[in-house]
């Protein structure tokens, strides 16, 4: 039998592993956690575990949420989707069990493996960066090779809020190199656009500086750091939404080749130019195809058609849609064309102002068009509308633990919304709980989530910090619904504090 202290050894090396693998490779996560198992098993020690377990509020709410997914598959109707669900899930009942009925890392072991965590994080942002930069025409979403971009910007989010509470007690050199990491992770989180991790970043540092930090000078930063990222955000909203001449001019009806001119006069605007107006079919057809060697009636390099994203670069570029605009267009801007590329702006250095334009172009296809495919928050606003429906109609106990994703979009197809085909989640943590257990299991998940809050606000700040990011991160986003989202919000009870 291994002594007292080799268990503990084995319990700190596994978990810094974990720490570094929920961001590198789900095959050594699941290796990792079960091996975290067995070497608890085989520690013993079961009556102080058991107290442990007795007096962790927190362990309550995690042990609930897993009885109610297997409670849940009394009344669901997809078994096999369920037990799907239990297994893909069975790390958010095991891994804090282990760690909260372990005892808490402590002094320099809990750095460590924090510090090992955050290098693992940096050292994949800069993998990413390096793809982005190096891969030509790689969706950003695709960019970090390992997991999701999404649950990637949160645990960019984390390594941010580590650094910041390092600076307390860091030297004037550590304080510089903590800044730069904090700038780059922020950079890269615009770089793979992730709206989810930017209201994470305004949302939880506020909260943090209220509830923990009780000084002006982090909320006089916080402030300071809202006001500039509204100006910056206004004046590409404003350059967005700015008229060109050729929008504001009166609209001609023949080309200057003398074909008539379409003028849908919708008033969908794209860099301050109506997408719609002076569109000439025939002679962007013609003309491309004298330009252009891929077929006008063919896809483009990132599979869209070649009209809609002709004229939709042309339009960002102030020019008329016809045989003028073609043969305006450089061999550059051409090839552009061909690679999928719709608005100059989405090649721009400026991450910033192609989220921003994105974001805009979305709301413009709302208003007008009323599509949501190839529009993520579009298509978040549709599927929560959904699950709201499925939750009216079974509002006591939801529908099951296995038919969440099936009764949304029986619910989509109803609706006749053009995502009902997708495999889509419902993109809210909260709404999927609400569908599957109904108000009966969400009440009681949240009265032992509030029974837990007095002690973790006891916890370090970090930690608070974390809690509140799975919080906001929810509203957004199924963050319980894969491993790494899984293992986000478990691992870090593992740095917790006695």
């Amino acid at each position: 039998m291994l002594g007292t202290r080799t268990h503990r050894n084995i319990y700190l090396v596994l978990l810094a592993l974990l720490g570094g693998s929920m961001v590198t490779s789900v095959w050594l996560s699941n290796l990792v956690w079960v091996l975290m198992g067995a070497n608890w098993l085989l520690e013993g020690r079961w009556r102080e575990k058991w107290q442990m377990a007795r007096e962790s509020r927190l362990l309550h709410v995690y042990t609930a949420l897993y009885l109610l997914l297997l409670v849940g598959m009394a009344w669901t109707s997809n078994l096999g989707h369920g037990l799907a669900v239990l297994q893909v899930k069975m790390p958010l009942f095991f891994v804090p069990l282990i760690v909260l009925t372990t005892r808490p890392v402590e002094g320099a072991a809990r750095r460590t493996i924090l510090w090992f965590y955050a290098t693992v994080v940096l050292v994949v942002s800069v993998i990413g960066a390096v793809r982005l930069a190096t891969i030509p025409h790689l969706p950003y979403r695709d960019a970090v090779p390992y997991i999701s971009h999404i649950r990637f910007a949160l645990n960019c989010c984390m390594v941010i809020f580590l650094a910041c509470s390092e600076m307390r007690h860091a030297g004037k050199w550590l304080r510089v190199a903590l800044a730069v990491v904090i700038a780059w992770l922020m950079l890269f989180v615009v770089l793979i656009h992730s709206y989810t991790a930017i209201a994470v970043l305004l949302t939880v540092s506020l909260a943090v500086a209220l509830l923990r930090l009780h000084r002006w000078q982090p909320i006089a930063l916080w402030v300071v750091a809202v006001a500039a990222l509204t100006v910056v955000v206004g004046h590409e909203v404003k350059s967005y939404y700015t008229l060109s001449p050729l929008a504001t001019s009166p609209l001609p009806t023949l080309t200057a080749g003398g074909r008539p001119y379409e003028h849908a006069c919708d008033g969908m605007v794209e860099n301050g130019n109506y997408i719609n107006n002076h569109i000439c079919r025939e002679e962007l057809r013609n003309e491309w195809s004298r330009r252009s060697t891929l077929p006008y009636d063919s896809l483009t390099g990132d599979g869209y058609s070649v009209e809609p994203t002709l004229v939709r670069y042309l339009n960002a570029l102030g020019r008329t849609k016809d045989s003028v605009g073609v043969w305006s267009l450089s061999e550059e801007q051409l090839h552009a064309v061909e690679r999928g590329v719709a608005n100059p702006v989405y090649e721009s250095r400026n991450p910033l102002k192609k989220m921003v334009y994105v974001t805009l172009l979305e709301r413009e296809f709302s208003r007008h068009t009323h599509a949501v495919e190839g529009f993520s928050m579009l298509q978040r606003f549709e599927l929560w509308g959904a699950a709201v429906e499925v939750v009216r109609r079974n509002p006591w106990f939801g529908v099951g633990t296995g038919d969440v994703d099936d009764a949304l979009h029986a619910q989509l197809a109803q609706q006749h919304s053009a995502i009902s085909d997708t495999t889509k989640s419902t993109h809210n943590q909260y709404l999927s709980l609400l569908t599957a257990f109904g108000a009966v299991g969400f009440a009681l998940l949240l009265v032992l989530l509030l029974r837990a809050a007095p002690r973790l606000r006891r916890q370090p700040t970090l930690l608070l910090a974390w809690a509140l990011v799975i919080l906001v991160s929810c509203l957004t986003e199924d963050t319980f619904d894969t491993l790494a989202g899984i293992l986000f919000s478990t691992w870090f009870l593992g740095c917790r504090r006695p």
